[in-house]
């Protein structure tokens, strides 16, 4: 908000969207939004470099149970009043007030709900408690982010990424050091509590700070109604996306407890943060391009091949890296006690890059109306998911992860489904991957060799895990020059494009 604007104003300006200079601010955008990623991907690793040391697997562990309780009860609140808002070319402030009090009520009602299911939740896991106790606090962040739904929804039509940057990189910032200081001063699991609740919280207060939004005791429930069937779509989706984020966490924790647990959700972590820094932003950008460009098929089938043939070179050495990595990341991001958690690593490395090349594939789906049959593929790939997990939890967690990486190749099948919706193929899907695939390959084979050639001893774990990204990025790059030069044009072609942009 500039410093000379009226402070009421900007709700006012807020209620009408406007189209003005909007290339330029989609630019601005996207850079506030890359180097958001950037520097709360650096706090978050590094936060992780730090609690890994000062608390125990299990902590992690009953912190990823009591998730799959929130993530459930968040589930049954999902009905996108957010996205209502900002979709909509015109809002009054009688909507604004429904859609908050509606957003409170259901924020208010999941905190309550998660209270209660708290002294049930323990024996999902055979928890001796712990569990019960968590969520009993935890229940607190449905509060402070229901506070927030209008406040966020102002910002999102207005486009003021700087903002939502500034509230979520003080946020997150805020958030790791409540937690490292608990986690210092011997609070143990209550430490990863204190700072998520303080991350909440910061950002309900930012918001309230920054958007002068304050409801009025006024409620349009016609609004609301008409607003449902929208919202129950939302709701949908998330229904299997929930099931997709939670199901493993569930199975494992019950199966092999919150050391185990704890182990595996690190290593989940730590891959799905590349997914979600790296990924889902540029899914945001695509789906309005690829929309756009719905009716004129060449030039859409080109830019689906160019992108994800960018997105390949730039996610499978990413993912296969963390894999062939993970001996050296593990003991210098996480410390020697988390040494059990490097075979899961390198199996769910194996998922981020399989993942990550059929990432466009959803884009793909919704550009071309075909929602429906995208929700269609999840539901089988989600049976997929539980029906082989379970069958590997027998033979151990390493094999279990093994499984649920082998499922991610579902992600590639629907990419191919995508490919077809516009008149591509197998060919083309086999053009987009061969080479990345390859040289993700050799580059793998690249640090084997590596790791037998360096001293066992005499180098510490920072110095090693430097020496592979190092020998790791020169062997990726030089062999996917070798396969193929237009990678790297296209590279060019884009970074060149974005510099041209007013």
């Amino acid at each position: 908000m500039n410093r000379h604007e009226p402070r009421h104003a900007l709700v006012r300006q807020a209620l009408v969207l406007d189209a003005a200079n909007l290339t330029r601010r989609v630019v601005s955008g996207a850079g506030f939004t890359f180097l958001g990623i950037a520097l709360r991907t650096a706090i978050t690793l590094v936060s992780v470099a730090i609690l890994a040391r000062l608390l125990n697997p299990a902590d992690f562990g009953y912190i990823a149970m009591a998730t799959v309780v929130t993530d459930f009860a968040a589930l049954l609140g999902s009905f996108g009043l957010t996205n209502i808002l900002i979709q909509r070319r015109r809002v009054t402030r009688l909507q604004l007030d429904t859609v908050f009090w509606a957003g409170m009520g259901i924020g208010l009602t999941l905190a309550a709900l998660v209270f209660a299911l708290s002294f049930v939740a323990g024996r999902m896991f055979g928890d001796d408690g712990r569990i019960g106790e968590l969520l009993r606090v935890l229940c607190l962040n449905f509060i402070f982010t229901a506070w927030t739904t209008v406040h966020e929804a102002l910002l999102g039509r207005l486009m003021r990424f700087r903002t939502d940057f500034v509230i979520q990189t003080t946020a997150i910032a805020l958030r790791t050091t409540v937690a490292v200081l608990c986690a210092l001063a011997g609070f143990g699991v209550w430490s990863l509590v204190a700072g998520s609740l303080s991350g909440s919280l910061a950002v309900a207060a930012l918001m309230s700070w920054r958007v002068p939004y304050l409801p009025r005791l006024r409620f349009h429930a016609d609004f609301l109604r008409a607003s449902m069937k929208t919202g129950s779509g939302y709701m949908g989706n998330m229904a299997l996306f929930y099931v997709n984020m939670n199901l493993d966490l569930f199975l494992i924790g019950r199966r092999f407890g919150a050391d185990a647990l704890g182990y595996y959700q690190n290593a989940r972590s730590l891959t799905d943060e590349v997914v979600g820094r790296l990924v889902m932003p540029l899914q945001r950008v695509l789906f309005p391009a690829l929309s756009s460009m719905q009716h004129d098929l060449p030039r859409l089938r080109n830019s689906v091949l160019k992108s994800s043939g960018l997105l390949a070179a730039l996610m499978c050495p990413v993912g296969f890296g963390i894999a062939a990595a993970a001996p050296e990341i593990v003991p210098a991001l996480y410390g020697g006690k988390w040494l059990a958690m490097i075979p899961v690593l390198a199996m769910l490395g194996v998922r981020t890059a399989l993942r990550s090349c059929g990432a466009i594939a959803t884009t793909l789906f919704y550009s071309q109306d075909k929602v429906a049959l995208s929700f269609r593929y999840r539901v089988i790939e989600m049976v997929l998911l539980a029906v082989s997990v379970v069958a590997a939890l027998p033979y151990g967690l390493t094999v279990t992860a093994a499984v649920i990486a082998a499922n991610s190749l579902f992600a590639v099948f629907m990419l191919l489904m995508g490919l077809k919706l516009i008149g591509l193929g197998g060919r083309d899907l086999i053009r987009l991957l061969a080479c990345p695939l390859v040289a993700s390959l050799v580059m793998w084979g690249a640090l084997v060799g590596l790791r037998a050639a360096l001293p066992a001893d005499g180098l510490n774990a920072l110095t090693r895990l430097l020496a592979t990204v190092a020998c790791g990025a020169l062997v990726y790059g030089a062999t996917l020059t070798l396969l193929s030069r237009q990678y790297w044009r296209d590279f060019a072609d884009l970074l060149h494009r974005l510099a041209k942009r007013d």
